[in-house]
């Protein structure tokens, strides 16, 4: 072979080692667009079954993208981009491609997760097919507290029936507290959405249980003026708010109400509840707290009687690291620390937003504990 001709056929190898190569470098682009594509292709499911064999192609998915997510990404934002600009975009592929950016995307992604989420439509085939993924995507943006996600959780989740199982755990998270995870999070702004709803009779009751949980005094007077109300089960959760997060005026408001138009189950109810209001004062509240700290951490009598500023504000931050877990931690000790009732309630709201973002039986249970103690507190002088 001549020389001339050793130097084509290496310029040949060369160029066909440099297509291959280019070739393998495109593939995974070229795969991304090809499962979006299988993704847009997909039909509504027509049952649980249907559902649940969807989702199972949107999880291959999902971890194809995750295994290859340098060459993903790129692909992803600007397919999710362009759907975002269409009449009627994809819902599937805004569910999955806008939840996967906001999961394993970069910070700068949440921007464009936010717009897909806020173009799923409540009343769609995504929130009757794939729920407990559309949960998982609400609730990893609702700490942004867009209030203009409030129509997809009102339609979806409060008038809804959604359920989410976790399966590492065994455990179903139910109707409401589904509700709870993600208005919880929302603070003040959910607080005062959801009062604005207690007088829809078709949602009352779970804005009043969701209420149970992320209220305040602030909603006493709403509240109260539930009681009033022929329907037992309202009442029963109306009056129940007033006990567990209404604190002293909520307390005052069962103490005012004229319970001579009850009859039946409500006035059975009222007696129960009338039972306990001589008995919420703090020292009261509080020493029922003991109860809780002999059952998660046995403690001794000085540490009960409350902790200093020091050791309290130490306390805070563990429970902020342990996303609100009271494992080893006294709750009547934190009752009666040594700081400002205000500056306690401050620091006992922010530990249930930070518990509201495990999702689990336990958190919920650290959460009642929260609650408990910030309506204690709410007693101090």
């Amino acid at each position: 072979m001549t020389g001339s001709s050793m130097a084509v056929t290496k310029t040949i190898v060369a160029l066909a080692a440099a297509c291959c190569m280019a070739a393998a470098v495109a593939a995974p682009a070229d795969e991304t667009l090809q499962r979006l594509g299988q993704i847009r292709a997909m039909p509504a499911a027509t049952g649980p079954q249907d559902a649940l064999r969807q989702r199972g192609e949107l999880d291959a998915a999902w971890r194809w993208f995750g295994n290859h997510k340098a060459d993903a990404l790129p692909v992803l934002r600007r397919e999710l981009a362009a759907e975002l600009k269409k009449a009627q975009p994809n819902q599937l592929l805004l569910l999955d491609v806008g939840y996967f950016l906001r999961a394993q995307g970069e910070p700068s992604d949440r921007a464009l997760a936010l717009q897909a989420l806020l173009r799923i439509d409540p009343a769609g085939t995504v929130p009757q097919s794939q729920s407990q993924q559309l949960f998982r995507y609400v609730h990893a943006l609702a700490a942004e507290r867009d209030v203009r996600l409030f129509p997809l959780l009102d339609k979806v989740f409060l008038r809804g029936r959604v359920t989410v199982f976790l399966p590492q755990q065994g455990y179903t998270v139910d109707e409401t507290s589904t509700c709870i995870y993600l208005y919880g999070q929302y603070g003040v702004a959910a607080e005062r959405h959801l009062r604005g709803l207690l007088g829809d009779a078709s949602v009352v009751n779970r804005a009043l249980e969701v209420l149970m949980w992320v209220g305040s005094p602030d909603s006493v007077p709403a509240v109260a003026a539930l009681l009033s109300t022929a329907d037992a089960d309202t009442f029963a959760r109306a009056a129940t708010f007033l006990l567990r997060a209404g604190g002293p005026q909520g307390r005052d408001a069962l103490l005012a109400f004229d319970p001579r138009g009850l009859q039946g189950k409500t006035l059975e109810f009222y007696r129960q509840t009338r039972g306990q209001l001589d008995r919420m004062t703090f020292d009261a509240l509080a020493n029922q707290l003991v109860e809780v700290a002999e059952d998660r951490a046995p403690a001794a009598p000085a540490a009960i009687r409350g902790l200093d500023a020091a050791a309290a504000r130490q306390v805070f931050a563990t429970l902020h690291a342990t996303y609100g877990s009271y494992e080893g931690i006294a709750p009547a000790a934190i009752a009666r620390a040594a700081l400002p009732r205000q500056a306690l309630i401050d620091e006992l709201v922010k530990v249930r937003e930070r518990s509201l973002l495990r999702v689990s039986g336990e958190a919920l249970a650290d959460i009642d504990t929260t609650n408990t103690l910030i309506n204690t507190v709410r007693f101090r002088d």
